[in-house]
């Protein structure tokens, strides 16, 4: 009896381990419920969200995936689901009273956040310090009070585009508050002493791309070496721009549609409306981003488009405006779109949290 008892133990505990077994390989036990897919689109405004303003001028995504929205009236901080509002910290003195317009923002390498204000200036907070501990930075030290684009470079530096040219600030290790300042103009370069509507860095060899209103675009090596190009035709103010694998540039006009830019053979290929080629629906085009693929986004007057893709605007999507000012991916792929009435999340595939 007890050999018959070990022998029907023995085969009990085979059959619930083999049950064990079969379970696991048919029914995986996940840690963690499936994500779902979120939706196309979430719009912000001042009535649903702490956004400061309706009107943006720039969204700014930094290393860490936090974003930055530069408004009419101040900065609002996103991050997942906590907004943080900026804005006495940015206001500045103009003719008849004050202003928060920021037209730019962009991260240094320690931490820090610079604003480019509309007439103030440039503005630098201390993340480790908290958003409310300011540096601030103005004429002469900048070219112009007026700063429109502002772009960090693979050293460090930072580059501000200015309503009189361009300067370059390379901060000091001890202490990034202070540091070298240098301005770029006519009478320093082949930059002219105009708005300098944009500033990227291209990826591709590190160059540093301005965008401006007379000469096309200027870039520069970081160094000794200056170059620049335009379109055949009259060249219009750049706007915007962006640069692909390959070494391929996009630039958006002020009235001239948008251009590809082959750097190695000099060549430039207009896209416009579909009479032309193209499938942009507004011949102002005011934010390029290029997304994880590899493929150009534009913002235009009158909507957002993907190169050769779908078009979208007011009437066909919840897009709070025809005019859309900045363009911006996250770290997630999600699309961060700034309009002249509302900020827009939108990923085709459905917004990844």
């Amino acid at each position: 009896m007890k050999r018959l008892t070990i022998k029907i133990k023995l085969v009990v505990s085979l059959l619930i381990v083999v049950t064990i077994y079969n379970s696991c390989e048919k029914n995986p036990i996940s840690s963690q419920p499936p994500k779902e897919v979120g939706p196309e689109w979430i719009i912000y405004t001042t009535k649903n969200s702490s956004l400061v303003d309706n009107r943006i001028n720039t969204v700014y995504v930094d290393p860490t995936n936090i974003k930055w929205v530069g408004t009419d009236n101040g900065v609002s901080r996103f991050n997942k689901d906590n907004w943080l509002k900026i804005q006495k910290y940015v206001e500045f003195s103009v003719k008849g009273g004050t202003s928060r317009k920021v037209n730019a923002i962009v991260a240094s390498k320690d931490g820090g956040i610079f604003y480019g204000l509309a007439g103030g200036g440039l503005r630098r907070s201390n993340q480790f310090a908290g958003v409310n501990s300011f540096t601030s930075y103005n004429y002469p030290t900048l070219s112009s009070d007026m700063v429109y684009s502002l772009a960090t470079d693979n050293q460090g530096h930072i580059w501000i585009g200015t309503g009189a040219g361009v300067t370059r600030f390379i901060p000091n290790a001890s202490d990034p508050t202070t540091g070298n300042w240098r301005s770029y103009d006519s009478s320093s370069s082949i930059i002219p002493s105009e708005p300098i509507k944009c500033i990227t860095i291209n990826n591709n060899d590190n160059s540093i791309w301005f965008g401006t209103y007379t000469l096309g675009v200027v870039s520069y090596d970081g160094d000794l070496d200056w170059n620049f190009s335009m379109p055949s035709d009259q060249p219009f103010p750049i706007l915007a721009m962006g640069f692909t694998f390959g070494n391929v540039g996009w630039f958006g006009t002020y009235g001239d549609w948008a251009y590809k830019y082959i750097v190695s053979t000099n060549e430039w290929i207009q896209y416009g409306d579909t009479s032309s080629g193209g499938n942009l629906p507004g011949y102002i085009v005011n934010a390029i981003a290029i997304d994880p693929s590899g493929v150009p986004w534009f913002g235009t007057n009158k909507g957002l488009t993907k190169l050769n893709g779908k078009t979208w605007d007011a009437s066909n999507s919840p897009l709070p405006s025809n005019i859309v000012t900045s363009l911006a991916f996250d770290k997630k792929g999600n699309l961060w779109i700034g309009t002249a009435n509302g900020l827009a999340e939108f990923n085709e595939k459905g917004i990844v949290e």
